[in-house]
């Protein structure tokens, strides 16, 4: 009877035998009811048994599994944030500010936000971890730059009802995108003090080191402002000595005298700072220095010149540890006889800057007197181009120049002002396509009047082309026509100015360079007026000068002249600077200091003598003590001042 089955109806047999058995048994258990396997079609049978681990039960198992991962997910949201300060804050913070800002715990930060994107709660628990001075400013608020990218104005971002929270912040009509979001305390205030102050529990002091002069042993985090201390107390004695020799600086019979005493002084502290026989300081005193004068900054990593909002302070600071640095390398000396005729001097001061691999920080041994003569620079104040001159170029009179400015910086000596902004512009990276260039900019005067006749409205004279042509073609320029004229004279301005002098440039910047002063000019761009300062920024009044002068004292046992003769002569001399007007002083401050930028200080000698002279290497102003009558004492003065015509002004 078996014979008579089909092979279908065995295999069906077969599968519902197998449906049957105790392993199928707890996956049936799970599915639902279904029809009786007599009443199922036979390839729905076969179906249900080959696919049946993959249906229903296994889309029920399968939805189980994703609905635990969907109920586990939680919704991110990473963003850029920076907090500020000052509650009244409006614009965005410069690359100083966020330096303090990240010091103190606030300043740009990247976070991510993870939870319920419309709790504004916790939005602003999380704001208060990631900036912790922020708990105290009272609230915040948020806000976004306005404008383009390159506005620095911030405005408010509306705050919901609720307050702030991650929808709000994604809402499309809120308009920040990717934009950084800047935080703002509302009530108060925060405090800028850096977070790590020394003598917490968790700072790393590192071991203690030994001073390679007094061979004392300080904590690692004070051992450079003692080592500083310990190089002013070394140098004092060199000070008083340039005091000393203050009187016959400008003699010209004891100028090697001095250079040769300066050079011994020199020489000796180099010896004593190798020998460390430096005399040790009390150690009182020590721990005294160590609390007022080291700096938070320089635990932080940062140098004290990047963080100082002044920039003249920055700039004091700067140098100061660039000298500081090179205080015990290879002083660079230079002997000119003044007796020598003016270019025998010029030659050896050009020589001098010529020098090639030295380090121009290292201590200075003698007085250098610019060059007279050599005009590297030409057009009128503020306006100032480098010479084209191919000799001055081919000499490489601009990489000296760029020392020579990098080196008088350094040691407070003049600076070179009346420089061009555009030149000024490209010294320091500026594109040239960029910069603003003035037709006084253009030295050439004849070129100049060309310029003019370009820059007006009226047509052109068939002359005025003919001057314009010809310029132009000698420029590799298309010739002037009505539709071109506004575009030629931006091109013949660029070419006049900027293209003709590149390299001149080029050479100055990497005098500088040579100098180590570049980092702070490029990094704290707001010093770089101190260095160039412009003519018509200079404003001499008689309070800003009377501020400079240091007045003799009693104290001045040397003197030989009395205290009422010395009172009297000062007092002149006030009277004086209050009257002047300030060309006149401009000329006062000129014949002091050989230079018409003021120092940091004026001092002030009276002395036996029968007219007013000035040595102008230390900003000292000699007064003769015997007049008697203002009248006599201004005609002299004025006579003095008028004797100088440029001072430095040829460098």
């Amino acid at each position: 009877m078996a014979s008579d089955r089909t092979l279908p109806e065995v295999l069906r047999e077969l599968a519902n035998q197998l449906e049957n058995t105790p392993g199928a048994t707890n996956v049936e258990s799970t599915r639902q009811p279904s029809p009786s396997p007599s009443h199922r079609h036979p390839v729905d049978a076969e179906v249900l048994r080959l696919f049946g681990p993959y249906t229903q039960g296994g889309r029920r198992l399968s939805t189980t599994r994703r609905s635990i991962a969907v109920a586990s997910q939680t919704h991110s949201y990473t963003h850029n944030f920076c907090c500020l300060s000052d509650k009244n804050a409006m614009l965005v913070p410069t690359k100083f500010a966020k330096q303090r800002l990240a010091a103190a715990g606030l300043g740009d930060k990247r976070l991510t936000f993870q939870g319920s994107q419309e709790n504004p709660d916790k939005f602003r628990d999380f704001l208060f971890e990631a900036f912790p001075p922020l708990r105290q400013g009272g609230g915040f608020e948020l806000l976004k730059i306005s404008g383009t990218i390159r506005s620095r104005q911030l405005v408010l971002i509306p705050c919901p009802n609720e307050g702030y929270h991650v929808r709000h912040l994604k809402d499309p009509q809120t308009q920040i995108g990717h934009a950084t979001i800047f935080i703002r305390p509302l009530q108060r205030t925060l405090n800028l003090e850096p977070i790590g102050q020394p003598g917490s529990s968790n700072e790393l002091a590192g071991p203690p080191q030994k001073c390679v002069r007094c061979e004392e042993e300080f904590p690692f985090s004070s051992i450079k402002a003692h080592s500083d201390e310990c190089m002013r107390q070394s140098q004092s004695s060199v000070e008083e000595q340039m005091e000393v020799a203050n009187e016959n600086l400008c003699t010209p019979q004891r100028e090697s005298r001095f250079v040769s005493m300066l050079t011994r002084s020199q020489e000796s502290l180099t010896a004593r700072a190798s020998n460390t026989e430096i005399s040790k300081p009390h150690q009182g005193e020590m721990h005294t220095h160590e609390i007022t004068d080291l700096e938070p900054a320089e635990d932080r990593g940062f140098p004290d010149w990047k963080i100082k909002e002044d920039p003249a302070e920055a700039a004091m600071k700067f140098k100061e540890d660039i000298l500081n640095q090179h205080a015990t390398g290879k002083p660079l000396s230079l002997v000119m006889d003044l007796g020598d005729s003016a270019e025998d001097r010029e030659r050896t001061i050009l020589s001098f800057y010529k020098l090639a691999h030295v380090e121009w920080a290292s201590p200075l041994t003698c007085t250098l007197k610019a060059p007279a003569g050599t005009l590297l620079f030409e057009g009128e104040k503020d306006h100032l181009i480098p010479s084209t001159s191919t000799f001055l170029l081919e000499s490489d009179f601009f990489i000296v120049a760029g020392r020579m400015i990098g080196h008088s910086f350094l040691h407070d000596g003049p600076c070179l002002g009346g420089l061009s902004p555009a030149i000024l512009h490209v010294l320091f990276g500026g594109s040239p396509e960029e910069a603003t260039i003035d037709i006084k900019d253009c030295a050439d005067f004849d070129i100049r009047e060309t310029f003019k006749t370009l820059d007006g409205t009226e047509e052109l004279t068939p002359d005025e082309k003919d001057s314009i042509n010809e310029l132009a073609l000698s420029w590799d320029l298309p010739t002037v026509t009505s539709e071109n004229r506004r575009w030629l004279l931006d091109k013949l301005l660029l070419h006049a100015v900027l293209q003709r002098t590149s390299r001149q440039v080029k050479q100055l910047r990497r005098g500088l360079k040579e100098t180590l002063i570049w980092p702070l000019l490029t990094e704290r761009k707001d010093t770089i007026p101190l260095l160039f300062p412009r003519t018509s920024d200079t404003q001499y009044t008689p309070q800003v000068v009377l501020d400079k002068i240091q007045w003799p004292t009693q104290d001045q046992e040397d003197s030989d002249v009395s205290l009422e003769d010395a009172c009297r002569i000062t007092g002149f001399l006030r009277t004086f600077v209050e009257n002047s007007s300030p060309n006149l002083l401009g000329k006062l401050v000129q014949f002091w200091v050989g230079w018409n930028v003021l120092p940091r200080h004026l001092d002030v000698e009276v002395v036996e003598s029968t007219y007013p002279g000035s040595s102008t290497c230390f900003h000292l102003l000699k007064l003769p003590g015997h007049y008697k009558d203002y009248t006599v004492f201004e005609r002299d003065i004025l006579a003095a001042i008028w004797s100088v015509d440029t001072g430095f002004g040829l460098v």
